[in-house]
This record gives structure tokens, C-alpha cells and sequence, in this order.
């Protein structure tokens, strides 16, 4: 486009183009095949680390003392209804193979001292084969490592492909459960595949193989009714403590539903009917409110009132009482005692009103959400 542009030629052919016409006309030009990763030339590390050392952006997390990013794939083959990456890649996905993703990984672990990945692809294990080979591969370097999946794709594996990856150095994995409502999962389109009973299940295999799982829920999705609402938030806040009573070392993140674009959905079209816009300037995207809401953090929407919000943010603070989040390195043990034993009790009981005391202390000790800070 840049070329185009600077040599006045014509860019109405070029792929991946969105622009105004002159007559106001808003074009979208044919999307470009995603490209195959391995055909890509090398990423220059060195020439990057001249301008920006490459150990600046190797930081200390639950992981390690010197973890890096890496995304070894883009996009994602299934078709989630709440999901922004759909709209973007229309369920493709290319990955690097195994050994090239090790060639990088293991370049940067002899040059730069890492110790430990963050994959920051949107599904890390799509494909069993290319988990399990970088798992051989990479055990012998000693690094330890986190990455994304889905649960009904994991759920297929081997005893023994999951095995080679814990064994490999892999401790933490991420998976998007989003609700143990059958038809909230149906209404989020998550693959078809996907149930309440899997989720415990899942959560409850992985014990053995020493895996912590990080489960993600979206509470707040839209209902013909508030009643019905409230009802599917009280139902999530059972199902989560019901996970948490099969595997206590299930990471919960808690995420309010936030609408996103995925135009033609069933969930797409009820949440327009309902009254919900989405903004139409790049002034009004950019808004401190939006950006809460991005964060699924500050809903804007009509559905939910501010006592079913209050519910859900108290019940995440009433849970990362009980289980703080082990990904949080400056929560000492004597801390976690402390925060644990004043959120215990209202655990059990289900009273999460005014949390003030538990809220207090995670203030006070810079709790660590990872839903918003990562690790």
C-alpha cells in the first residue's frame, strides 16, 4: 500500500485494505490467505536487540526469572460467537513447525539467558502432534513454559501426549471453560463440543498429571429476562466453586461479558436487539469508559444491572481471597495464609456483600490480577 501510495498507482486490488472511498463509501478489499510460517524468513533477534537489548523484555514471572513471549502461530480454527479474533481470521489458522519454533526458543535461551515462554498464541494446541513434538524437543533445555488451548481439543489427548508436556516443563495452561451452562456454551457457539461435565472432568484429569489448569469464565451473557440473568450469574458462581472442589489448584479468571462484532452470530444478534451499540467514532473507541469495557471489566450493557455486577466483581474477590492466584511472585506464603483465613468463611457461606476487609488486602499487597496484568 505504501509503494502504491508513493508511486500514485492504483491500490484498489491490493488485499487487506480497508479505506473511504471519495464518495464516502466505506471498501473492504479481499482478505490475503494467512501465509505459511515456515516459508517466512528468520525473525531478526540481533538486529532488534542493536536498538532495544533483548533482555529488557525477559521479565521475572511465576514462570521463571527470565521469561520470554513467543507466538508460534496466528489465528484460530473454531468460530466462537464472544470471540474478537473470529472476525479476524474466520476460523484459519498457520503455525510454525515444532523444530522452528524450538530453533527460535532455544537461540534465545544461549544468547539472552531465558528461562522460561509465555505462548502467546490464540490457541498454542490445536495440533497434538506439534504440542507433543515441541515438548520432546524442548525438554532438554530445563525451561519452563505456559501457553492457550481449549478444552475439548486437550481432552482428546493421549494420557501420554500430556505427560510428554508437563514433563517438558509445561506447568500452567490456559483454557477459555467460559461457562459450565450447556446452553450459554451453545449460545457462545464454543465448537460444539464442549459441556459442563467436561469442564470438572477435565480440570479434575489434569491433577494427575500436574498441570495447573487456568480456566477463564464469562458471566453476564445476554437473557430475555434479568431474572433470568441473575440466574445463569448464580449458576456460574456454584459451577466455579464446584470446579474448585474437584482441583483447588484451577486457576479461575473471571471475565464480564463484553460484546464483540462477530456479525451473523445468534449471540451477535441478540445482543443488538437488546439495544446494545458499539461505538462509531475512533474519539469514542479510544474512551477511558471503552476501554474498561475492553477489559471486560466495566459492562455497558442493558442486560446487566449494577447489583448483578457487584455480585460477580464481589465473588471474584471473595474466590482470589481463598485461592489467591499462584502466578502472583510477590504474595508470600505468610500473606496468603492471612488473606485466605478472612475470605474463607465467607466462602462457605456464600456472602460475598461488601468485601471491604478482603479488598483492603489485596490493595494494600497489590493483589495480581492476571486477567489484566498477565503473570
Amino acid at each position: 500500500m505504501i509503494d502504491a501510495l508513493e508511486k500514485n498507482e492504483p491500490y484498489e486490488f491490493i488485499r487487506n485494505l480497508i479505506y473511504k472511498a471519495t464518495d464516502g463509501k466505506i471498501i473492504k478489499t479481499a482478505k490475503e490467505d494467512l501465509l505459511d510460517q515456515d516459508s517466512l524468513p528468520a525473525l531478526p533477534y540481533d538486529k532488534l536487540n542493536t536498538f532495544y537489548p533483548i533482555t529488557k523484555f525477559l521479565g521475572k514471572t511465576y514462570l521463571g526469572e527470565k521469561t520470554m513471549a513467543y507466538h508460534s502461530s496466528i489465528g484460530c480454527p473454531f468460530t466462537c460467537s464472544f470471540c474478537a479474533v473470529v472476525p479476524i481470521y474466520e476460523a484459519r489458522w498457520k503455525a510454525k513447525s515444532a523444530r522452528n519454533v524450538y530453533k527460535d526458543v532455544k537461540y534465545i535461551k544461549d544468547k539472552w539467558g531465558a528461562d522460561a515462554i509465555e505462548f502467546h498464541d490464540n490457541n498454542f494446541f490445536v495440533s497434538e502432534k506439534r504440542a507433543v513434538e515441541f515438548a520432546r524437543l524442548i525438554k532438554p533445555e530445563n525451561m519452563t513454559w505456559w501457553g492457550m488451548a481449549r478444552i475439548d481439543t486437550m481432552s482428546k489427548f493421549k494420557d501420554s501426549s500430556l505427560a510428554a508436556i508437563r514433563e517438558s516443563g509445561c506447568k500452567i495452561i490456559f483454557f477459555g471453560a467460559e461457562s459450565g451452562n450447556n446452553a450459554i456454551l451453545e449460545q457462545m457457539d464454543k465448537g460444539g463440543t464442549q459441556t459442563g461435565d467436561q469442564i470438572i472432568e477435565f480440570a479434575e484429569r489434569l491433577k494427575k498429571f500436574d498441570i495447573i489448569p487456568e480456566y477463564s469464565f464469562v458471566l453476564g451473557t445476554p437473557a430475555p429476562t434479568q431474572e433470568q440473568v441473575q440466574s445463569q450469574i448464580d449458576f456460574e458462581i456454584e459451577f466455579i466453586k464446584k470446579v474448585k472442589a474437584v482441583n483447588p489448584k484451577t486457576e479461575i479468571v473471571i471475565y464480564t461479558y463484553s460484546p464483540v462484532p462477530t456479525e451473523g452470530s445468534e449471540l451477535f444478534k441478540q445482543v443488538m436487539k437488546s439495544g446494545f451499540r458499539f461505538p462509531e467514532t475512533l474519539e469514542d473507541w479510544i474512551s477511558p469508559a471503552w476501554e474498561a469495557f475492553d477489559l471486560r471489566k466495566n459492562p455497558l450493557t442493558p442486560w446487566l444491572t449494577p447489583e448483578m455486577i457487584d455480585k460477580i466483581r464481589n465473588f471474584e474477590t471473595v474466590l482470589n481471597g481463598v485461592y489467591p492466584t499462584v502466578t502472583d511472585i510477590r504474595l508470600n506464603m505468610i500473606k496468603r495464609m492471612a488473606i485466605k483465613l478472612v475470605a474463607t468463611m465467607r466462602y462457605k457461606a456464600s456472602m460475598y456483600h461488601y468485601p471491604y476487609e478482603i479488598k483492603l488486602l489485596q490493595k494494600v499487597w497489590r493483589y495480581r490480577q492476571p486477567e489484566i496484568q498477565g503473570f
